[in-house]
């Protein structure tokens, strides 16, 4: 049988428009992932390993077991560490990703960044924003680059709604709903607010980071409720909800664990008229099952535009769905890192998540409408 080399090694990628050509010009980045439970292994791994510029070094994790799997998992080459700095002490590791717990990524990043080694960390980029100030001045200090795995910007109902802000379809916004709610207990750290925080900080992170990236101008004001789960042992919470008040727009975010109900993706009003879409981005569970270029949507849920005809009456219209990819964060990565482009998402962006996730936990507790500035760095 044929050996196919790893795409790391190959004079060729394989994309949706058919196989692209290229010649090397710069060094691949040797890359060391910090833990392999469900973020390192079935995002991070993978998604550095479809890239050209990239190599895949080494895994960092604790249990001998896990550390044996990964290196089976992904072949030939990949070196095991046994603690973080043990990977440090490998004069070959360029770049760090932290895909651990949240309330360890501060300490680590930290530590990477002062070893002075470029960082991604999972989202959420930390816990609080002391910490997150604590890894930006090492990144200042380090003259290394930071940045944090806000893959979601890249999904296709986030691009699908941007194309239809952007044109102005439904004229100016007023409201926008943006929701994933499901049924299903945390698993493992996730049920912890001491390791995870809130049930805000996992899918809830996202949503507020792609509302900051809308370009709604700053959030001014913002209230936030928080219920608690039905699970034993678990206390990072069932339901959030956040409202954020733009200068005109008026924009939930809310992300449940206790919903035997489906609710829209997203469910905007403008001026002009109004849009729907159902269904949560499809990649997660291509790449998950081996090839994230798979990833398909059911027709049922492409987007939903209803507006007024010059008569007066509503048309309802499918809109397209627009196909981003994940690629685009890593592969902005090693752009940025060989000075061939800005870096997409700044660590200062995700701070100010951090920063709305904060409010949103003071929010919930003191039952209060907390004013501010948030979202215009």
């Amino acid at each position: 049988m044929r050996r196919i080399a790893p795409e790391s090694q190959r004079p060729w990628i394989l994309t949706q428009q058919g196989v692209f050509f290229f010649h090397r010009t710069s060094k691949m980045i040797r890359t060391v992932v910090v833990g392999h439970g469900l973020a390192g292994r079935s995002f991070h791994c993978p998604l550095i390993r479809r890239q050209a510029g990239m190599t895949l070094h080494g895994i960092v994790a604790r249990d001998p077991r896990v550390r044996a799997e990964a290196i089976a998992l992904w072949g030939e080459g990949v070196r095991g560490y046994a603690d973080l700095d043990e990977a440090l002490a490998d004069p070959a590791v360029e770049l760090v990703v932290i895909a651990t717990p949240h309330d360890t990524h501060a300490e680590l990043a930290v530590r990477s960044l002062d070893a002075g080694r470029h960082c991604v960390v999972d989202k959420v980029m930390a816990l609080t924003t002391a910490e997150a100030d604590r890894m930006l001045a090492a990144r200042d200090r380090s003259g290394r680059m930071l940045s944090v795995f806000h893959n979601r910007r890249w999904d296709w109902d986030y691009a699908t709604v941007k194309e239809v802000l952007s044109r102005g379809w439904i004229g100016r916004p007023l409201l926008v709903e943006s929701a994933v709610c499901r049924f299903a207990a945390p698993r493992g750290w996730r049920g912890s607010a001491a390791a995870a925080g809130t049930i805000l900080h996992d899918w809830g992170a996202h949503l507020i980071d792609q509302a900051l990236q809308l370009g709604l101008g700053p959030c001014r004001r913002l209230a936030a409720w928080l219920t608690p789960g039905p699970w034993e042992s678990v206390d990072s919470g069932g339901h959030g909800r956040i409202v954020l008040e733009f200068d005109a727009v008026l924009f939930q975010v809310e992300t449940s664990r206790i919903c035997r109900i489906d609710r829209p993706r997203w469910w905007i009003v403008g001026t002009e008229g109004g849009f729907v879409k159902y269904g949560i981005d499809p990649q997660e569970d291509a790449l998950r099952a081996g090839d994230i270029d798979r990833a398909a949507e059911p027709p049922q849920h492409q987007g939903i535009l209803r507006r007024s005809s010059d008569s007066g009456e509503v048309v309802e219209t499918r809109f397209p769905t627009i196909r981003a990819h994940w690629d685009e964060f890593y592969r902005n990565i090693t752009e940025h890192l060989g000075g061939r482009a800005p870096l997409a998402v700044t660590a200062e962006a995700a701070r100010e998540v951090v920063r709305v996730l904060e409010a949103a936990g003071q929010s919930s507790r003191d039952h209060a409408v907390l004013e501010g500035r948030w979202g215009d760095r």
